[in-house]
């Protein structure tokens, strides 16, 4: 399935739209053979990696309210995925030692968001850079990573370099797709309750243009929007036309949700039907949501 997550929201956008073709945009890989005794990742791994996200995140604070308040917004995003990653690898009986790569995974997701936004006042990779691999960049240049085995360094940096792909890479490490789907499915669990919880905000007049990356708020919504939904696919961020659209983009990641247990919460916690609310009440629209929620449906009660 494509994926046009909108991680604040355009990597998976814009970003996407250009199927990461530039050289810029793109991070190779090759992960080494995976040995036989496998380092485990430990609590003490955890608390240093938290400790570097925190420092981290603090060099960016700003006297800027906007610049402060995304900067804000991106860390405390991080640490909910990190929850999700938590949440979703335990319905999926995820070992010990593959909950806290999850974890890892998760805290370190977004690193390059900080700067993005600090740098260029945007979460649009198109208009800045690619945050993903920007990131890399930050923990291969500080080495951050080098306290785990060397198959566990590589394989939390292609988790992060695949993050914000349109479309998962073939990848024949079982690790490195599962790790790749989880952290996808968290960025997006996570994704549903910012959304939602802006727009209820948006409506009482608290507008952050940094999460509605310049739509016009006009009527309707676009054929080629209704279509891709309508056919079971993402929508491309390239046929939005208004903030309507963007909307039904979010609605749309269903079709890149990789496990059951991740639909189950999105049901659970009601984030479509906030979405719907905010949405024109129209045919087209009752239409969608119909096509959507026999799909998650159909994928929950055959897991």
């Amino acid at each position: 399935m494509h994926s046009e997550n909108s991680e604040f929201i355009s990597d998976t956008n814009e970003t996407r739209d250009k199927a990461q073709s530039g050289a810029a945009d793109t991070v190779a890989y090759s992960l080494p053979v995976q040995p036989t005794h496998e380092y485990r990742a430990t609590e003490e791994d955890l608390f240093y990696f938290r400790k570097w996200f925190n420092d981290y995140v603090a060099t960016f604070a700003s006297e800027d309210t906007l610049i402060q308040i995304n900067i804000d917004l991106k860390r405390d995003h991080t640490l909910r995925v990190c929850r999700a990653s938590q949440e979703i690898g335990h319905d999926l009986n995820l070992s010990q030692n593959d909950l806290r790569l999850a974890e890892i995974a998760a805290l370190f997701h977004d690193i390059g968001r900080f700067e993005q936004f600090s740098r260029h006042r945007t979460f649009s990779d198109k208009r800045s850079f690619n945050h993903a691999a920007f990131g890399v960049g930050v923990l291969l240049k500080d080495n951050v990573l080098s306290r785990l085995g060397i198959y566990e360094q590589e394989l939390i940096i292609k988790c992060i370099s695949n993050h914000n792909k349109l479309i998962l890479p073939d990848e024949n490490d079982e690790s490195v797709c599962l790790h790749s789907r989880l952290l996808r499915d968290a960025d997006k669990l996570d994704i549903w309750w910012v959304v939602t919880d802006y727009y209820s905000q948006r409506a009482t007049g608290n507008i952050n243009p940094g999460l509605e990356l310049d739509q016009p708020d006009t009527p309707g919504i676009s054929p080629a929007v209704f279509e891709s939904i309508m056919n079971g696919e993402t929508v491309l961020f390239a046929n939005l036309k208004n903030l309507n659209d963007f909307k039904l983009l979010q609605v749309g990641w269903v079709f890149d949700v990789n496990f059951a247990p991740t639909l189950r919460r999105l049901k659970e916690r009601g984030y479509l039907d906030i979405i719907r609310s905010y949405l024109p009440a129209s045919d087209e629209v009752e239409e969608l949501f119909v096509c959507v929620n026999n799909y998650i449906e159909q994928r929950v009660n055959t897991a």
